[in-house]
């Protein structure tokens, strides 16, 4: 048993170790960014409770937070190559702080649904820089675990956001919400500006394209000769298959947050039973994720650990049909199976697309596949309760279920698609390091 504990402590060391600095200092502002996440997690309590609309009206400004951030991940994604991720990314922050305080200001439906499009689209903008910044920092065998960091400093401020908004909310109203969630995300930024100062991540990588076009690179002896020109994101057939494989299998996954809560409770159980499921996802991720990657990232190759992230995620959903009707020990069989699929999937889809990507554009790729996870969150919520209005939640389960193993099919030939498209094209800079 010694040596068993002893083989653990270990294995957790190795997770963690080995990552760059800045790494570490990117996960300390998403912590600080994401501990204020009060909005989005209350807004819609917020219009219907405090501002008096029916539910379909603030299913609008919600479609429109979503909208916001498909466009924001993808707009980021492209300034980022133009002006650099440190600038999208400071900028990102005070743009939604900003924007967050003038939220609680209006009470109009329309001034609502343009601030929630220009707040998700500054705040998701965010995303694809930060994943390319990472991508620039990491080495290629550690970029894994580096976004493994990320998705755990993201968890652990979320974990942190709504309980701290749920309790000032109760305290002191809805209005506090808003300057608390603004002043985090400008907190965020000054964080931000003097823990990370300009540095290589402040220069375009487009400016940089050409003389790299130029330079032909050694890899462990052979010499690499970079393709003649990058093709745009959306000109990738293998990555808009990828998108789309990605956009079903999150809005599967959403559903965790969506129809699953109503679900339960129209089942007949209570919030406390809810709650405890999602606590168990968190405290999963946080516990376990880390040590997961290290080893999967070590023995398969990512298309082979995605595909089995996304079975988990739909297969896991079949459980709750039955465990809603029977057992609560079979929902929390399918919570756990599904956070494990989250563990293998999510992490995965980033270290793809930024092995693959040319450096060049690396932003805009991250940013085509961020917009994929804004569409699986808007499309998600609208396709699970309209399929559970007309044939009831287990149907909408059920629906979303397959939908995820469509996706789960699809990425079985995406990496086939990329590695025509390189034989026609020629290798790519983002290829010479490793082989998924």
């Amino acid at each position: 048993m010694p040596n068993f504990v002893h083989r653990i402590i270990d294995l957790y060391r190795k997770s963690f170790s080995g990552l760059p600095r800045k790494v570490w200092l990117l996960a300390l502002v998403m912590l600080v960014n994401r501990s204020g996440a009060m909005v989005v997690a209350f807004l819609s309590v917020y219009l219907i409770s405090a501002q008096g609309y029916e539910p379909v009206k603030a299913g609008y400004v919600m479609a429109a937070f979503g909208t916001g951030g498909i466009v924001g991940n993808y707009v980021g994604g492209l300034l980022n190559d133009r002006f650099g991720s440190w600038h999208i990314m400071l900028y990102s922050m005070i743009g939604a702080g900003l924007l967050n305080v003038a939220l609680g200001q209006v009470s109009g439906f329309w001034p609502l649904c343009v601030l929630a499009f220009l707040i998700s689209l500054f705040a998701d903008a965010f995303r694809p820089a930060n994943r390319a910044a990472i991508a620039i920092y990491t080495p290629p065998e550690k970029i894994t675990q580096a976004f493994g960091l990320l998705r755990m400093a993201v968890n652990l401020g979320i974990s942190i956001g709504p309980a701290v908004g749920g309790f000032f909310i109760f305290r002191y109203g809805f209005t506090l919400m808003f300057w608390m969630d603004g002043l985090t995300f400008l907190l965020a930024a000054v964080v931000f500006r003097f823990a990370l100062p300009p540095d290589e991540t402040a220069r375009p990588l487009l400016a940089k394209e050409a003389a790299d076009k130029q330079q032909p690179h050694s890899l462990d002896g052979h010499l690499i000769t970079p393709p003649l020109r990058t093709r745009p994101a959306h000109r990738q057939p293998w990555l808009l298959l990828f998108a789309l494989a990605n956009t079903l299998i999150i809005l599967c996954f959403f559903q965790l947050f969506n129809t699953m809560p109503v679900f339960m409770k129209e089942s007949g159980f209570d919030e406390q039973q809810i709650g405890i499921l999602l606590t168990i996802n968190g405290l999963l991720i946080v516990a376990v994720e880390m040590p997961m990657l290290y080893v999967m990232d070590r023995r398969y190759r990512p298309i082979t650990v995605m595909i089995i992230g996304a079975a988990l995620i739909g297969g896991g959903y079949l459980l709750l049909p039955v465990g809603v009707t029977y057992y609560y020990f079979l929902v929390v069989v399918m919570l756990v199976t599904i956070t494990f699929g989250e563990i293998l999937y999510m992490p995965f889809t980033n270290t793809y697309v930024a092995r693959h990507a040319p450096p060049a554009r690396r932003g805009e790729y991250l940013g085509l596949l961020s917009a994929s996870f804004s569409a699986g969150f808007v499309v998600g919520p609208l396709l699970g309760f309209s399929i559970a209005e007309h044939y009831g939640y287990g149907a909408a389960i059920y629906v979303c279920s397959g939908l995820a193993g469509v996706g789960a099919l699809l990425l079985t030939t995406v990496n086939r698609l990329r590695e025509q498209n390189s034989a026609v094209a020629g290798p790519s800079l983002a290829e010479l390091d490793l082989q998924a």
